[in-house]
């Protein structure tokens, strides 16, 4: 999907296709907002393609070895012990990804209406 953002209808489509958890993946964003220089615009295209498309798996990832890494210093013993500490591994990725991809939505959002307050 490509997404052009040349004017506030344009900004305005944008908007509504950001959502928390079924953003659609684009491949390509070319801004030619008025009132933006040609860095500018190319910054902004890059850093709208990057938000959009961002699946919040740096911010599991991270929740996951944090959550290893507790692991490693507990030391669980028995099979109750491991299957608790794999389903809290599982459920602090799973808690990541989802704060990662509220994360890049409110960053997007902010980002979109930056854009339509410099135009």
């Amino acid at each position: 999907m490509h997404i052009e953002i040349a004017d506030h209808v344009d900004l305005d489509r944008a908007e509504a296709l950001v959502s928390w958890l079924e953003r659609p993946h684009l491949d390509r964003v070319t801004i030619t907002l008025p009132g933006l220089d040609t860095t500018e615009r190319e910054r902004a295209a890059v850093t709208v393609l990057r938000l959009f498309n961002d699946c919040g798996c740096a911010w599991g990832l991270a929740a996951l070895v944090l959550a290893g890494t507790g692991a490693l210093l507990v030391r669980p013993d028995g099979g109750q012990g491991i299957a608790g500490v794999v389903l809290a591994g599982l459920l602090a990725a799973a808690a990541g990804k989802l704060l990662g991809l509220a994360w890049s939505r409110r960053r997007l959002l902010a980002l979109l209406h930056n854009l339509r307050s410099a135009s």
